[in-house]
């Protein structure tokens, strides 16, 4: 595992937490060119953040956030990859089906050589499956999910595939927000019977199915209150100012009397 410290995983409990994941995900987006550089706040984030079910989860070490991914949940507002994936998530939603998305995953690329792709990195591998772990339990255990939904760029495919997911359909497309860059969507059916033959899919389904992680990992949720709102939407960011006027009453919704 990276550096002498030990590394911990846990839902996020505090706004600094929350502003380090997305601090974390700005760095590594802008480092790769999926978005342009020169944010005011040096801070990643939509206005899905703001939905009070979103969960973020992060990997810890000392002080630092050095991994983060975010579950957010179906709504009024769809998910984030619906801008590309509508068509592909309805089906889905047609059979009543809870649906997330996994978004917002980084990993902090001072951990690991950047020429070592995770699929043949075993630390890096095992890092990203304990974090996924987090996701897998707390969407299966606590928000009684179905489906969870992801677009990937092409070169990381193999690794959601190791996880167990499934393509959605719909080929390849791109992402205007994030400069262009490829995605493939996958889904995971979180009640489908994932055993395969293969040793080492088993020894992986066990990892990730056969016992849930400590429950004060997933305990202590960070919600966000007005004051939070304003912090990262109106402050840090131009969120609040460019959503439209449908995006805005459903927040005021989530928060009623609040804001």
């Amino acid at each position: 595992m990276p550096g002498d410290k030990k590394i911990r995983y846990r839902i996020a409990q505090t706004r600094n937490e929350l502003e380090q994941s997305f601090a974390l995900v700005y760095n590594e987006y802008a480092g790769r060119g999926y978005i342009p550089k020169g944010y005011k706040s040096k801070l990643r984030l939509s206005i899905y953040n703001a939905i009070p079910k979103t969960t973020t989860f992060v990997a810890k070490q000392a002080n630092k956030v050095v991994a983060t991914v975010t579950l957010i949940p179906d709504s009024e507002l769809g998910i984030p990859m619906d801008k590309l994936y509508k068509k592909e998530v309805g089906v889905l939603r047609k059979k009543r089906l809870k649906v997330a998305e996994v978004s917002q995953l980084s990993i902090d690329s001072t951990l690991f050589p950047k020429s070592w792709f995770s699929m043949f990195n075993f630390n890096k591998l095992m890092f990203v499956f304990k974090l996924f772990k987090l996701v897998f339990d707390y969407a299966r255990e606590i928000a009684n999910l179905d489906e969870l939904c992801i677009a990937v760029n092409p070169k990381h495919q193999y690794l959601y595939k190791f996880l167990f997911f499934e393509p959605l359909g719909g080929g390849l497309k791109y992402y205007g927000s994030v400069n262009k860059a490829p995605a493939l969507a996958f889904h995971l059916n979180l009640g489908k019977d994932l055993q395969h033959k293969s040793k080492a899919r088993i020894a992986l389904h066990k990892i990730f199915y056969g016992g849930q992680v400590s429950s004060e990992t997933l305990q202590g949720k960070f919600v966000m209150k007005p004051t939070d709102l304003d912090y990262f939407f109106v402050k840090k960011s131009d969120i609040f100012l460019k959503a439209p006027a449908n995006e805005l009453n459903y927040i005021k919704k989530c928060y009623p009397g609040k804001i």
